[in-house]
């Protein structure tokens, strides 16, 4: 038979199992979320900067001036993804794997050369965070 110091030290036990067991949500807070979407879509805007101004050097410099006014600064490019987030609004339904996804995008995509980027259509670990193609 189990003492009532057992009996005790199981039922904290089980109850804290079951708490665990229903936490919702990532292991990062709601602003930490929300900062890691934020340096995603920096990050994605300044690798399409230089991989645009990569990409304007070997234009004649005839078409590197009407080339120029299709891109857009750091700044526009960020306000144009402003009210674009790579993760879902519904923070418990954010998953760690999916953190560690963009993640590891964000990495290959600070690593990547544009040149490599553009044979091999994108980063194949960027890709994995859209897998029905959006």
């Amino acid at each position: 038979m189990l003492s009532v110091t057992q009996m005790k030290f199981i039922s904290i036990l089980v109850f804290s199992v079951f708490i665990l067991s229903c936490r919702k949500g990532p292991s990062l807070s709601k602003d930490e979320v929300k900062e890691l979407s934020q340096n995603y879509i920096k990050e994605l805007c300044k690798k399409n900067l230089e991989c645009s101004a990569q990409y304007l050097e070997t234009l004649p410099s005839g078409e590197q001036s009407a080339a120029k006014s299709g891109f857009s600064s750091l700044d526009q490019c960020m306000a144009e993804q402003s009210n674009q987030s790579i993760l879902t609004d519904d923070y418990e339904r954010i998953t760690d794997q999916q953190i560690e996804k963009i993640k590891r995008c964000m990495d290959d995509l600070l690593k990547t050369p544009c040149s490599e980027m553009e044979q091999a259509g994108g980063i194949p670990s960027c890709r994995d965070l859209f897998p029905d193609g959006g």
